[in-house]
């Protein structure tokens, strides 16, 4: 990722649920982690088009993973009309690799329970990740049994893969 990407980025991927001032913020923070060497973000492209990302998040937020010093992969994102080719698998099977010649045992990743998340969920399932055995939570702290939180993107089960 480039400085330069940025504008490309929001260009490509402010969705109507979010502002351009939101996912420009986003990007910013994205690059500064990037280079402070965080985060490494990678862009998939065809034919000099942008349709996906993700990162790998070196210290993550989930304090499982942050603490057993597994990496996460972060943020993926297909263009909708590129779904269902295998990029998305392309793009993770990438950065297992990555993560794999950096010497992690092990990688991680966050998805989220409702039903948009359904084909991530089967892909990550597919590829052999599995749940890390803490069960659910909301904005990375552990969910408390009898608690109600909003059903949204931070809502989430995090699995983990042998590398």
């Amino acid at each position: 990722m480039t400085v330069s990407d940025i504008g490309v980025l929001v260009d490509t991927f402010c969705f109507p649920w979010t502002t351009q001032h939101e996912v420009t913020s986003k990007w910013t923070r994205y690059f500064e982690e990037h280079q402070k060497h965080i985060r490494t973000v990678y862009l998939l492209e065809k034919q000099k088009q942008l349709i996906g990302y993700a990162s790998l998040l070196y210290t993550p937020e989930y304090s499982p993973f942050k603490q057993a010093k597994i990496p996460e992969i972060h943020d993926v994102l297909i263009l909708e009309s590129f779904r269902n080719q295998g990029y998305g698998k392309l793009l993770i099977r990438y950065l297992e690799n990555i993560a794999h010649g950096k010497n992690y045992t092990k990688i991680g990743i966050g998805v989220g329970l409702y039903r948009d998340y359904g084909p991530a969920q089967a892909l990550y399932c597919k590829l052999g990740y599995v749940p890390d055995g803490n069960g659910v939570t909301y904005k990375t702290a552990a969910a408390i049994p009898g608690t109600c939180y909003p059903i949204d993107d931070d809502l989430v089960l995090w699995l983990v893969k042998a590398l």
